[in-house]
């Protein structure tokens, strides 16, 4: 190694600067007055976006150097080019002091030998980097006020399948629409996501950026959009560091992806879906991670459906010698207290998929939840508006009361102590009507979503017709996750079967059917806590 020779590091950190060249004449100036020569091979020229330039190649390429006391000197514009993580430039700078490498900083002062100096590095990096974070903040708060104050979007890039007009205030179907359209209705039907990435490799449609395959994330994407059912919300991904880095990346290269902030201005042309189908796709979802196979060894119809009543822990699928199976409980490998660890796994999935098409295709379990329930509910929403009426009467009672008390107040009829006696009764009845009327309609609308629940029995059942008699394993489990099937091992060691129809997110409008598991099938629905209909 010549002692004479000496490096340059030249980096801009944002696309738009274009000083790479005039950096390193710079640096090659210094370093040339001070009798040092720079080989073309020793001049480093970087964009790096990233304030971690420990995962930058170009700089393991310098330290390398460094190490090896390849180089004399270093060449640098301005110290602000240099590590903004104040840990990893006092690393780099005593490396440099190690190896005998002086450091040349054309632009600002030179950097102390002193200990003192150290310091004063750490706290410039520190200073830095604070400026940085503080530069993309001010980036994300100016992105979110076009969100929420200019109610525009904040990407130029619309949504697969549809393109922004010139306003940019509505979304217009494109060419892509009838593949959104497609994946989001086959998701739905029951397919998977591998299969329908093999569906769309076979008719041979291009993915969103022109390539042959499809990937499950992207597909995954594009059915958990909110323009699925006609709502477009801007700010619903970030870009963050990743946790494991794969390959030679760097800088914010993963997402988190966030609720976002619906636009209610921007109109989207023709929804695929309406909502309560986008709330299905979403928990399909849901469950599908719930219920990953991970590195099972086999497919268990009933997996992540079983719990134990005692701590609601899941039973899971266990293999035996592969020519049997069984559904086992454990709790760090203690039974805690059920007396039933153990369910034998051909004769609970019979039992519980006999029962499932039994609900699917039985006229007389339809009828009979048809006839009486509905009736039951209409009659409890005709309870319901008969109360709303008499509150409305006793609230305009209440309004005449107080009208009349501030009259015999202005009159001098009535005494102040009076007074103020009779309005507080006043105020407390006014505060009890408004919340017994909020009551009330909170029951009159989940009474209304039981009623549409108990429609929706009758298109689950068209929704599943091809699929109630199939061999498939998929079409199997996808009829009873329709069903939201949960299997419960009681604490005395009885088993019960529960089928649910409607949203469980809002359990007043709800329904569950539910039967013990090795009983005659004799089905009831059981309303969710709702003390003004119940059913013997």
């Amino acid at each position: 190694m010549s002692n004479g020779i000496a490096g340059i590091w030249a980096r801009v950190s944002t696309e738009p600067q274009q000083s790479l060249d005039s950096q390193v004449a710079r640096a090659k100036a210094e370093l040339e007055k001070k009798g040092y020569t720079v080989p073309p091979e020793r001049i480093l020229k970087v964009d790096w976006t990233s304030l971690d330039l420990f995962n930058c190649p170009q700089f393991q390429e310098l330290r390398g150097w460094i190490q090896r006391k390849e180089i004399a000197a270093l060449g640098i514009f301005d110290r602000d080019r240099l590590n903004a993580i104040g840990l990893q430039r006092l690393i780099f700078l005593s490396d440099c002091k190690e190896k005998d490498v002086e450091l040349v900083i054309c632009q600002g002062p030179a950097i102390l030998n002193e200990p003192e100096g150290q310091l004063v590095e750490l706290a410039l990096a520190i200073g830095k980097e604070r400026q940085v974070l503080r530069a993309q903040q001010g980036s994300r708060d100016a992105l979110r006020e076009r969100a929420t104050v200019k109610r525009l979007p904040t990407t130029c890039q619309a949504p697969y399948g549809y393109k922004w007009d010139d306003s940019r205030t509505k979304l217009l179907a494109n060419a892509n629409w009838e593949t959104r359209s497609f994946i989001v209705k086959k998701f739905i039907k029951g397919s998977t996501l591998k299969g329908i990435t093999r569906e769309l490799e076979k008719q041979g449609i291009p993915s969103p950026k022109g390539r042959d395959f499809w990937s499950e994330p992207t597909i995954s994407l594009i059915l958990r959009d909110t323009v699925n059912y006609g709502e477009y919300r801007a700010l619903r991904r970030e870009s963050v560091e990743p946790a494991s880095r794969r390959g030679n990346t760097y800088g914010k290269s993963s997402s988190k992806y966030l609720p976002g902030l619906p636009l209610t201005n921007i109109v989207v042309e023709k929804p695929v879906i309406n909502q309560a189908e986008y709330d299905l796709v979403i928990e399909k979802l849901a469950r599908n991670k719930t219920n990953a196979k991970r590195n099972g060894k086999r497919d268990y119809l009933l997996r992540g459906m079983i719990v134990y009543e005692g701590d609601n822990l899941r039973y899971h699928g266990f293999d035996i010698r592969h020519s049997s199976w069984a559904y086992r409980y454990s709790k760090r490998g203690y039974k805690n207290g059920n007396p039933k660890a153990y369910l034998p796994g051909r004769k609970t999935e019979d039992l519980v998929e006999a029962r499932a098409r039994e609900i699917l295709s039985s006229d007389k379990v339809l009828e009979q939840e048809y006839g009486w329930r509905a009736e039951a509910i209409k009659e409890s929403i005709g309870r319901l508006e008969d109360e709303m009426k008499r509150l409305d009467r006793k609230s305009n009672e209440n309004i005449n009361a107080e009208s009349e008390l501030v009259n015999l107040r202005i009159r001098g009829k009535v005494s102040d102590e009076a007074y103020d006696r009779q309005m507080v009764m006043i105020l407390a009845e006014r505060k009890w009507i408004s919340e017994e009327r909020q009551r009330i309609q909170q029951k009159h609308t989940d009474l209304k979503q039981q009623a549409v629940s108990l429609t929706g029995l009758d298109q689950l059942r068209e929704q599943m017709s091809d699929k109630i008699l199939s061999d498939s394993f998929d079409d199997r489990r996808f009829v009873l996750e329709s069903l939201q099937t949960r299997i419960i091992v009681t604490t005395d060691g009885r088993t019960e079967i529960e089928f649910t129809i409607g949203d469980k997110k809002h359990p007043g409008g709800s329904i569950v059917l539910s039967s013990p598991l090795n009983a005659c099938p004799q089905y009831s629905i059981v309303l969710l806590e709702h003390p003004l209909l119940t059913i013997r």
